[in-house]
């Protein structure tokens, strides 16, 4: 019986020389400087009180989650892109909940006839990767959800340019939320 007692107070002996020595007085630490990772966003608003719900796509674990916030009026598509970039609050963040969107992904939108015309403000690298996927989802079924939107173009430089669907293809036609129904949380 003797043998663990000394066992544990020599494990104890060993674990307090490993510690970090104590300073005499409390120092600042500076955080790193620049971005933690690419899509890194200032802190958007909370979700607010708002009686208007503005429903926007996030992501959690690969997957869309359509989430509601609330808001003072009917948002524009405008604002709703905006809140989209601006990622999530931090409560969401909390729920687990990212953006695949970049701040500077979108150069502005325009409706007319029902169709939102995204444009971009770089090319894509066409490899389809899985955060490009869902970059585009966040955005078509973000703006498909609104009344006045039923698909989404996307250009670059004024020039129509296709993007990767759920299925892995490459389209410059219109997308709807359908495109991307297998990336939906279930």
């Amino acid at each position: 019986m003797r043998r663990p007692g000394l066992a544990a107070l020599a494990l104890a002996v060993a674990l307090a020389g490993c510690g970090v020595e104590t300073e005499g007085r409390a120092r600042r630490v500076n955080p790193p400087s620049g971005v933690a990772h690419a899509w890194a966003t200032p802190t958007p608003p909370d979700a607010g009180t708002g009686a208007v719900p503005e429903r926007l796509y996030l992501v959690r674990g690969g997957e869309l989650v359509a989430i509601t916030r609330h808001v003072a009026a009917e948002p524009a598509v405008t604002q709703l892109v905006g809140d989209l970039l601006a990622g999530p609050t931090p409560r969401e963040r909390e729920g687990g909940l990212t953006s695949a969107l970049r701040p500077t992904d979108v150069a502005g939108v325009q409706v007319s006839g029902g169709r939102a015309t995204v444009e971009l403000t770089e090319m894509l690298d066409g490899s389809g990767r899985t955060d490009q996927v869902l970059a585009f989802a966040q955005l078509v079924c973000t703006l498909t959800a609104t009344p006045t939107v039923t698909s989404v173009m996307f250009t670059h430089a004024g020039q129509p340019v296709g993007v990767p669907r759920a299925d892995g293809s490459l389209s410059q036609a219109p997308a709807t939320a359908a495109d991307y129904a297998g990336l939906l949380d279930r």
